[in-house]
């Protein structure tokens, strides 16, 4: 059984065009992303699935340049497009698949071992995830099977299913949600996700706050860094986060 992460990244965003590798402090803020992902001790693999989009060679490139594997697929279809950047690096249906997204710089790869080491001991079918009621959006982890992400792929119809990868897994009337809840529920209000100007003013703040420790600091290191200065929090606490329908 492997584990196969897959991040998704795009040029393409509507409120901030070009997100992804904005840099950061002289680095792209894909990079922190690829970097903090890389510490996790439970991953196998670990791809970045983009478009077929002209903008999208962009990222595509980066990849080259920094030996990363790296799948084009469609850019509407999401799900075809996650699905098959599985089957590009040999996913079995036992496999267990990671979907994180690549606007998120700080994710916190303790977090992502933890919901691995949740779904390996649970049933196979389940969908496990970090709970957004007691962390920071930007720290999500979606895990999951290959043969769920496979069910997935052949039965959802929808827009919306075709948009939203994981839609359709935890909508259905059988869903075993199992959820990651070992945050404080105050730590739900702050957002680490990158998707206006203002959100990427707040992540630039918090790793220059961090300093050397940017890298290796864990979920509370960062959370207590945003509680103890609230002033951080305050910079996107207008923006509204776009929720799947």
């Amino acid at each position: 059984m492997r584990v196969i992460c897959i991040t998704q990244a795009r040029m393409g965003s509507s409120r901030l065009p070009g997100k992804v590798l904005t840099p950061i402090a002289n680095k792209p803020m894909l990079e922190y992303h690829i970097e903090r992902v890389a510490q996790s001790h439970l991953i196998d693999t670990h791809i970045i699935a983009t478009t077929i989009e002209d903008n999208d060679q962009a990222i595509a490139d980066y990849c080259h340049t920094k030996q990363l594997q790296c799948f084009r697929g469609d850019e509407q279809d999401v799900l075809q497009r996650f699905y098959e950047a599985a089957l590009s690096v040999g996913a079995e249906q036992e496999d267990i698949i990671i979907r994180l997204t690549g606007d998120c710089p700080l994710i916190c790869p303790e977090l992502i071992d933890q919901a691995i080491r949740k779904h390996q001991t649970g049933d196979p079918a389940q969908y496990t995830h970090i709970s957004l009621a007691f962390f920071p959006r930007g720290f999500d982890v979606e895990v999951f099977s290959m043969h769920s992400l496979t069910l997935a792929f052949q039965h959802a119809h929808t827009q919306a299913q075709r948009e939203h990868v994981t839609l359709f897994l935890y909508t259905q009337p059988d869903a075993q949600i199992i959820p990651i809840e070992t945050g404080k529920a105050s730590w739900g209000e702050f957002r680490l996700c990158v998707d206006e100007i203002d959100d990427l003013r707040l992540v630039e703040q918090t790793i220059q706050l961090l300093g050397e420790n940017w890298l290796t600091a864990d979920h509370k290191t960062i959370c207590k860094l945003l509680t103890d200065n609230p002033e951080l929090a305050q910079i996107n606490k207008h923006v509204a986060q776009r929720i799947a329908h």
